[in-house]
């Protein structure tokens, strides 16, 4: 038995026309199979979490929609040595789906699950907050600074569902991000990774936390980032001023931006951010918490994904 988790919203409600091809080829096919369709934000969490509560074996969980989906799914299924998770991207960043290397066809993706005799390992990252006793999990990656700020600010714009209509969402980041780099002030952070102390940073542009290579419709944040290697990769961009760090989004786009000084790139396994005041953090482009004290800690191969 298949357990589809869709969000027939994603990718401006094309995802609606997407399932009722594959629900033709799962009757076709004759394969046993419920749908669970997604009504309103954070309603993933609540259908996995109860289909893993519920269930004596393992589950197999499909998900037919976007990075955040299937964030959503990871938080609500926290029990993972219950689950076997497929992956059908419909969104409109699907930076897990780059980083996984699937097919951009939706059938394709749905016949290699249904023909899975393998699977793949992948860990997840965790944030942490208020001593541990709050937490989510990320898939992609999760962070502080500008590129959290552009997902609060995509939440709410009109112009990522315009965009989205007309097949250009990936413009959205590139503006919010402008928009953001010169509207919410610069941070200051202490980082401590695996032991070592990079004492506190100043003029910190953002700290990303990276489980794959790209974040935000393909930007590629960490060109290192290997989710199978038992660790994280972080990405800080520190010390220098917004318009020089403007100057920079070009290298940043093409995946040239580490050989700059203004660059901290860290592999680690744990570590612990303090920052100067509250902000805004993401995992996999929702926002999380507004917060201070954050531990990540990297959970490798936490997750089995049908190959």
């Amino acid at each position: 038995m298949y357990h589809f988790i869709v969000n027939l919203n994603s990718r401006t409600g094309k995802a609606r026309k997407i399932w009722e091809e594959l629900r033709q080829e799962l009757d076709r096919r004759e394969v046993m199979y419920a749908l669970h369709e997604t009504k309103y934000a954070g309603h993933a969490i609540e259908i996995s979490r109860r289909l893993v509560k519920s269930a004596d074996d393992t589950v197999k969980i499909i998900v037919l929609g976007g990075d955040g989906t299937f964030n959503e799914v990871i938080n609500g299924a926290r029990d993972y040595e219950k689950i076997e998770i497929g992956y059908i991207p419909t969104g409109s960043g699907n930076d897990l789906a780059r980083g996984l290397g699937l097919s951009t066809s939706p059938m394709e993706n749905l016949n290699r699950i249904l023909e899975s005799k393998e699977f793949t390992c992948m860990d997840l990252g965790c944030l942490s907050w208020d001593e541990g006793e709050s937490k989510k999990y990320f898939a992609v990656s999760a962070g502080v600074g500008v590129d959290a700020d552009v997902c609060r600010r995509a939440l709410t714009s009109t112009l990522k569902k315009v965009l989205n209509k007309i097949g250009l969402g990936k413009l959205t980041y590139a503006i919010l991000t402008i928009q953001s780099l010169f509207a919410m002030p610069q941070l200051n952070a202490h980082i401590v990774a695996d032991g070592v102390d990079y004492g506190i940073l100043d003029k910190v542009t953002f700290i990303a936390l990276m489980n794959h290579k790209c974040e935000g419709g393909g930007v590629p944040m960490s060109p290192v980032a290997d989710a199978t290697d038992g660790k994280l990769s972080m990405c800080c961009i520190h010390g220098i001023g917004k318009w020089r760090c403007l100057t920079l989004f070009p290298s940043l786009l093409g995946g040239k931006h580490m050989k700059y000084d203004a660059y901290l790139g860290v592999d680690f396994k744990k570590a612990d951010i303090v920052l100067k005041t509250p902000n805004v953090w993401h995992t996999d482009g929702e926002m999380s918490t507004y917060n201070t004290v954050m531990h990540v800690e990297c959970l490798p191969g936490a997750i089995k994904l049908m190959k």
